[in-house]
């Protein structure tokens, strides 16, 4: 590390210097905070602009020597990241995948960013130094949620690029799309779970017990969530599973299918991304499902397992 560092502090300017080192505490703050490898996040900041600074024909001298694609070659704004990556494995002898993308895509961003792309990319937009319209509240959503923060930030880039008419670099509008995706998909899974829960809330006033929600949806494609819960009778277990049909129905939440007989002990209501299970208490015990999906995360009416 002291090689780049010497690098750095001879190559730079005081400008840039001051960011690099902004952008490396930023990283380190935000790693700890989500679980990343501070030592990592640390690192890779220090690289990550190492030939911003460079003239013309140092780009193109690099960008020769290490293959760079024809896009990079009179654009310094991207060549700087990839040049970057190419001298930490290539020059430093570093080979850990992930600090060489964090590098790389530090500029552009792209779809399907590791934690720590994410966190190099976002502490690169909202190091101490920066300052642009809207930076404290981007600095402040960083640190509760970096996939919407990196949203934030593409789109901010993207926009500011188009409003030049210059040209946006294609992984930054797959980073965006990605980014976009996700997002979405949270907020179904959010409706998804909201589901859930009204149907666990409603078993537990129609006192069906021992009730769990499992989230499934890292396991199964069929479902996101699926509850199991135990009536005391065959009977009771048939007016639950009916009476929780009208209920949801009421919220235009309707079943596909209900599969099983009372008589046997076990009815399983599917209403798309949500199964609920009805049984009783002995076939609950000799079918086990919870064992089944064991190594998913479990939930009960008050939180989590």
């Amino acid at each position: 590390m002291k090689s780049i560092i010497d690098y750095i502090e001879k190559n730079l300017s005081a400008e840039r210097l001051r960011h690099t080192y902004g952008v490396c505490d930023t990283a380190a703050e935000l790693a700890k905070q989500y679980g990343a490898d501070t030592e990592k996040a640390y690192t890779a900041a220090l690289f990550h602009d190492m030939y911003k600074g460079i003239s013309q024909e140092m780009l193109e001298t690099l960008a020769e020597r290490y293959g760079l694609e024809e896009r990079y070659k009179n654009n310094l704004n991207l060549a700087h990241s990839k040049l970057a990556a190419a001298t930490m494995e290539f020059e430093y002898g570093i080979t850990d995948k992930e600090l060489l993308d964090a590098v790389s895509y530090h500029t552009t961003g792209r779809a399907g960013m590791s934690l720590l792309e994410k966190i190099l990319y976002i502490a690169d937009a909202t190091e101490p130094g920066r300052d642009y319209p809207g930076v404290e509240g981007l600095r402040m959503l960083a640190r509760h949620d970096i996939d919407k923060a990196c949203l934030v930030a593409c789109e901010h880039t993207i926009k500011y690029l188009e409003s030049l008419h210059r040209s946006v670099d294609p992984d930054s509008i797959e980073a965006r799309d990605d980014f976009i995706k996700k997002e979405n998909y949270m907020k179904v899974n959010e409706n998804t779970k909201s589901i859930a829960f009204a149907a666990a809330k409603f078993l537990d006033e129609k006192k069906a017990e021992d009730i769990v929600i499992i989230d499934i949806s890292g396991r199964a494609a069929f479902a996101d969530y699926m509850i199991v819960s135990s009536g005391n009778s065959e009977r009771q277990i048939g007016n639950l599973a009916d009476d929780l049909k009208d209920k949801l129905a009421e919220s235009d939440i309707i079943a596909k299918n209900t599969e099983g007989e009372k008589s046997s002990g076990w009815l399983l209501i599917d209403f798309g991304d949500v199964i609920v299970n009805v049984l009783t208490k002995e076939m609950r015990q000799r079918y086990n499902i919870e064992k089944v999906w064991g190594d998913c995360k479990f939930i009960d009416l008050e939180g989590e397992i």
